[in-house]
């Protein structure tokens, strides 16, 4: 017989949002994630929730369900007698053991109240004594343990512990069972004479037994010793005479009746299902038919039959909940009915998983009927939307919403299930007609919540649905209604809860959707300030990080607006006590930001913004760095536009940005970077034909060597690019054509010059004699240039040295004299140096430098011959000797 549609009777339709008309034009970056990979993500992350272990369940379940005290019998507290033998009494003893028993029967055994830890701990009392009497082949005491850890799950007399007492009496059924299963296994791998397979000799299994049985071994495999063993566990078990434990024991040893049939677990699923309508007591019963959802899950994962019998039979009898005979049993328990189903909600959530997964429309339909003809309260409808595939229910997403407003109140309101229904919608979204008309009407609702924390959650779950399904007009919506709600919440209330994270991290990850519209809202600012500084930091970083990875250049002020509030929030986080590693981070993203910004040929609106964010991020010199470099670019990006003739807008704006860097260089503190940065903007100068300008920098750069105390090579080779620099900058008509490096000379002596004390000085000083000479060649370098009638290089607009000068007289006799000081200067300090590897380095270089230079010159060849016998007479390593055998070739050659 065909079932009827029960959403059907709720309607469908309504007026539709055109929220994937307007996406359709979007291009690749409209969003951070297709729809498709969307509802992929979704899909896959329904799947893995259906397959939650129940390990991860059972650990919420101790949490959430917690008692001060509770009431037990004081039997519960006496351990059970370990020996057997203690058992083994007279028939007399024994007749008369039965009598006192029966006597006894009818009164009431005493109670006592004992805390939770101490219930926890006689449990766990009982679970190794399980363990410890099954090691010692005391059968009868464990199945006494096991019983009687069984029968406190028939009291509900604090009916708040009971899911938290079903996780730990079940955990005990779990090891009694397996126990059995391995016993029984292990004679099934006896050979006919009882003996146990060999030992593995070899291997990373070595000392593990063999096994005789094949890896999908069957009923046909099993020896008939091992099924008669497990046949006699089961008449055991069938003689218990009290229902509950009788079917607790059964269901625990289901994976034993693989030693005895091949096709029963259907048959023995149903029937056990069907014994559970035998429990009285509803919470009980639920968590009976809980555990046997999660045992026959685990022998026959493909068999749902019995599943969806007992999620059936729960709706039926839920009827009964809203009777005055259950109002009475609530009354005398002295918890609400809300309370008593947010009880059952773990065992139901767990049932639903079973029947719902991989359930089809017609399981679907039988079973929301079920539901809308017994039941109708919101935590089972919030478990059905959970645990069903969407497919089945959003093509009638409208009558679904009006099925969550007519559910009866539990725990879990309406809010809780639009919340659930919402993260289910991102798999498989509503009809296009319905979309506008179902959030509309659920939002009619989620915006009265005066919970916060209820309502952040439920609106950062449609937001993510809305993000993906939906327009930018019903995202804007959303958000001002959240920032509505933030606004008029307690502050502190904002602040005692990290609900807000999610929402934070959602609107992060998809911030460039609808063209980057949640980065250009005030609203995302608003939300930011929610948090306190520190989180507030790490997420202004998840910001930028996210910008720099997905966005490319931008000019849209609103963006760069937001951006640059986020930078600076990010900046003020920052102190000198932070980490340095912290420092460069934070660094790092606000530069990748500064990089990005871009107005193209509006140069003058690009300096202005690196004006700003010189003044928002001063403490970062990292930052400053990157602005220096940044408007080095924009001086040159000017010269090209204007094809290297300035005008005279061009040139006040290049001299604009000059200024910018000369007011900036001087507060980053690291000294080798203000020397970098001061040879770039010399450079800079230079080519824009702003010679002033230059020489303010390479002067300035000149005062700075003697404070650095960096690394000795980094020095030398900034000398060295300086020195490249120096050959084209033209010399003072005032302080003549040499002066620069007259004063680089001092500059590099002082420099040198090492005051402490102590073996670590000392040999700190010898280095800083290498780097002296090594610096003083380069120097030697740039005259060799300065003395040929052209220079090798020159920069356009720009008279150099050679226009200048011309090789007169008196500049060639200068440029002789500077040479040879420097020649003296080099020899004295490589003199001054112990006999070693350095002197002989540095006399290879030198004379290798006056080779390249002065190789014509008569006195340069006899002072390079000295130098050369010197190298040979001293120790040569083998790296020295290779530069000397082809400096003394490359002499040969050129005689």
């Amino acid at each position: 017989m065909m079932l009827d549609d029960p959403l059907g009777a709720n309607g469908g339709g309504g007026m539709g949002g055109g929220g994937d008309d307007e996406m359709a034009g979007m291009d690749d970056r409209g969003r951070a994630i297709s729809i498709e990979e969307a509802a992929t993500m979704a899909a896959q992350k329904f799947e893995d929730e259906l397959a939650t272990p129940w390990a991860v369940k059972k650990e919420q379940v101790l949490r959430d369900y917690q008692v001060t005290s509770v009431r037990v019998k004081a039997n519960f507290m006496k351990d059970e007698d370990n020996r057997e033998e203690k058992k083994v009494l007279r028939v007399i003893d024994r007749t008369k053991a039965r009598l006192e028993a029966l006597e006894d029967k009818g009164s009431e055994a005493p109670t006592l109240d004992i805390t939770q830890k101490e219930y926890i701990s006689q449990l766990t009392r009982y679970h190794e004594e399980l363990q410890r009497a099954w090691k010692d082949g005391e059968r009868v005491l464990s199945i006494k343990i096991v019983i009687k850890c069984t029968r406190l799950l028939a009291d509900v007399s604090v009916p708040q512990f009971y899911p938290s007492v079903f996780i730990m009496v079940t955990e005990i059924l779990d090891t009694f069972g397996e126990l059995v299963y391995e016993r029984i296994l292990g004679k099934a791998e006896e050979d006919d004479e009882g003996n146990p397979p060999p030992k593995i000799k070899k291997g990373k299994d070595k000392g593990k037994r063999m096994s005789r049985l094949p890896p999908n071994w069957t009923v046909n495999d099993v020896n008939v010793n091992a099924k008669e063993t497990c046949r006699n566990w089961f008449y055991k078990i069938s003689s218990v005479r009290e229902l509950l434990p009788r079917m607790y024991l059964e269901m625990c040893l289901l994976k034993c009746y693989r030693f005895l049939s091949i096709n029963e677990y259907p048959q023995v699923l149903g029937r056990l299902a069907s014994m559970t309508r035998g429990i009285g007591d509803p919470l009980v019963s639920v968590y009976c038919q809980c555990y046997l959802a999660r045992c026959g899950n685990v022998v026959c994962h493909t068999e749902t039959n019995y599943a969806n019998t007992m999620a059936y039979d729960y709706m039926f009898g839920s009827k009964n909940y809203k009777s005055d005979d259950m109002k009475q049993r609530l009354k005398l328990l002295g918890i609400s009915l809300e309370e008593f189903l947010h009880l059952q909600s773990p065992a139901v959530e767990w049932i639903m998983k079973c029947v719902g997964r991989k359930a089809n429309k017609t399981i679907f339909t039988t079973a929301l009927k079920h539901y809308r003809d017994y039941c109708g309260n919101s935590m089972v409808l919030k478990h059905i939307i959970d645990c069903f595939d969407p497919k089945h229910y959003a093509p009638n997403a409208a009558a679904m919403v009006s099925l969550v407003k007519m559910a009866d109140s539990s725990k879990v309101g309406m809010i809780g299930v639009f919340d659930t229904m919402a993260a289910r919608f991102i798999q498989s979204p509503p009809p296009e007609g319905q979309r506008l008309l179902v959030l509309n009407e659920v939002w009619k609702v989620v915006t009265k919540c005066e919970n916060l924390k209820q309502y952040i959650s439920c609106a950062t779950a449609w937001l993510e649905v809305v993000l993906h399904h939906y327009s930018s007009m019903e995202l804007s919506v959303l958000l001002r209604d959240v920032v509505k709600h933030l606004n008029t919440a307690d502050a502190d209330e904002i602040e005692s809860y990290g609900f807000l994270e999610p929402l934070v991290k959602l609107l992060v990850h998809h911030c460039y959707d609808f063209n980057g519209m949640i980065f250009k809202s005030g609203e995302l600012l608003q939300i930011l300030d929610k948090f306190k500084e520190s989180r507030k930091a790490e997420h202004c970083k998840e910001l930028l990080d996210t910008f720099a990875k997905h966005s490319g250049e931008t000019d849209d002020p609103v963006l760069i607006n937001t951006l640059f509030e986020v930078s600076r929030t990010l900046h003020d986080s920052i102190d000198s006590l932070s980490p340095e590693g912290e420092q460069r981070h934070c660094s790092s993203l606000i530069c990748g930001f500064i990089a990005k910004v871009n107005f193209g040929k509006d140069f003058e609106r690009q300096l202005s913004t690196y004006v700003d964010c010189r003044a928002a991020f001063c403490n970062l010199d990292d930052v400053k760095e990157q602005l220096v470099l940044c408007v080095c670019k924009l001086a040159m990006q000017t010269l090209a536009l204007m094809r290297g003739r300035h005008n005279k807008k061009t040139s006040a704006f290049v001299k604009g940005c000059l200024a910018f860097n000369h007011i900036s260089i001087p507060s980053i503190e690291d000294r080798m970077k203000r020397l970098n940065l001061l040879v770039t903007c010399g450079w800079v100068g230079l080519k824009n034909q702003c010679l002033p300008q230059t020489d303010t920098f390479l002067k300035q750069a000149i005062t700075i060597i003697p404070e650095c105390q960096g690394k000795v090579d980094d020095m030398v080779s900034w000398v060295g690019s300086f020195c490249g620099l120096l050959v084209m900058v033209p010399g003072s008509p005032e302080l003549g054509p040499f002066y620069l490096a007259k004063g680089l000379q001092k500059a590099i002596g002082a420099w040198s010059e090492e005051s402490g004390e102590g073996a670590a000085s000392a040999m700190r000083g010898l280095e800083k004699k290498v780097g002296k000479v090594k610096c003083l060649l380069s120097m030697i370098g740039v005259c060799s240039a300065w003395g040929q009638e052209k220079l090798p290089y020159s920069v356009y607009g720009v008279d150099s040295n050679d226009t200048l000068y011309g090789g007169t007289e008196a500049y060639m006799e200068e440029l002789k004299g500077i040479v040879g000081g420097l020649l003296g200067e080099a020899v004295a300090e490589i003199e001054g140096l112990p006999e070693g590897g350095f002197k002989c380095e540095l006399l290879i270089m030198l004379s290798d430098v006056l080779f390249v230079f002065f190789g014509g010159d008569g006195n340069a060849k006899k002072l390079i011959g000295k130098l050369v016998k010197k190298v040979e007479g001293g120790e040569v390593g083998a790296k020295q000797g290779k530069w000397l055998a082809r400096l003394k070739k490359a002499i040969q050659g050129d005689q």
